[in-house]
C-alpha cells in the first residue's frame, strides 16, 4: 500500500451545538448561585464566568447581557414554582391537582431552592422594576396565565364554578406565593429566614388547608 492509499482518519468531535449547549448550561448555573448570594445589582459577568468557569467572551457568545442570564436562570428553575401544563385527560381531584401545580410535594432541598428563588425574584423586582417589566415582556414569568388556562378547561368540563378565572388565579397564588414568602422576609433582609424541616412541613400543610377553602366555594359537586 502506497502513502496515497493511506487514509487519514477522520476526527470527529462533538456536535458545536453539543458544547454550545453544556457551556450554557455551566453559565446558567454559576449565574444562578450568583444572584442568590449576591443578587442582580452586585453580579457581575466576570463572577458569572468564574463561577461557570468559562470566559467573558463565552458568555457573550451564548447571552446578549446580563437580564438575559437572570431570564435564563428563572427559566430553567421555574418547575420549583409551578407544574403547568399538567397532562392531558388528568382525572385527579382538584385539590390534588392544586397541590402538584403548586409544587407542595417537592423534597425539602428543593424547597430551599424554592425560597431562595423567591426572595431573589421578590427583591429584584421591588430594587428594578424594569427587571421584572423584561421576565413578563419576554414571557419567562407565565405562571398566572398558564393557571388561568388551566381554571378554563376545568371550567369548561363543568368541575368548577368561577365568575373570573383570572381573580381565582391571582387568590390562589396569593395564598400560596404569600406563605411560601411572608412580607417580612422580603422588607427585613436581618430577620432569620430559616424554616425547619417541621417548620416547613407544617407551612405547606397550613397552604393545603387554604387551596382546601377555596375548592369549597368553587368545586361543582355532583350529588348523582
Amino acid at each position: 500500500m502506497n502513502k496515497s492509499e493511506v487514509r487519514t482518519p477522520v476526527r470527529r468531535g462533538r456536535p458545536k451545538s453539543a458544547g454550545l449547549d453544556e457551556r450554557k448550561k455551566a453559565i446558567v448555573i454559576g449565574a444562578y448561585s450568583a444572584f442568590i448570594e449576591l443578587g442582580f445589582a452586585q453580579t457581575s459577568t466576570t463572577e458569572i464566568a468564574r463561577r461557570a468557569k468559562v470566559s467573558k467572551r463565552t458568555i457573550y457568545e451564548v447571552f446578549s447581557n446580563k437580564k438575559e442570564i437572570f431570564s435564563e436562570v428563572i427559566k430553567e428553575y421555574k418547575a420549583l414554582f409551578l407544574d403547568l401544563p399538567r397532562p392531558e385527560n388528568e382525572k385527579l381531584p382538584i385539590n390534588e391537582t392544586l397541590f402538584r401545580i403548586f409544587r407542595l410535594d417537592i423534597s425539602q432541598e428543593e424547597a430551599k431552592e424554592r425560597e431562595a428563588l423567591l426572595k431573589l425574584m421578590t427583591r429584584e423586582s421591588i430594587l428594578f422594576p424594569e427587571l421584572s417589566d423584561y421576565l413578563y415582556a419576554t414571557k419567562t414569568l407565565r405562571s398566572r396565565e398558564l393557571l388561568i388556562e388551566w381554571l378554563d378547561i376545568q371550567q369548561a368540563q363543568g368541575r368548577i364554578a368561577v365568575k373570573n378565572t383570572g381573580n381565582c388565579a391571582g387568590m390562589l397564588m396569593d395564598i400560596v406565593f404569600g406563605a411560601l414568602l411572608p412580607r417580612r422576609w422580603v422588607l427585613d433582609v436581618n430577620e432569620d429566614q430559616t424554616l425547619t424541616p417541621e417548620g416547613r412541613q407544617q407551612q405547606l400543610e397550613e397552604i393545603k388547608e387554604r387551596i382546601e377553602t377555596v375548592i369549597q366555594g368553587i368545586e361543582v359537586v355532583n350529588k348523582n
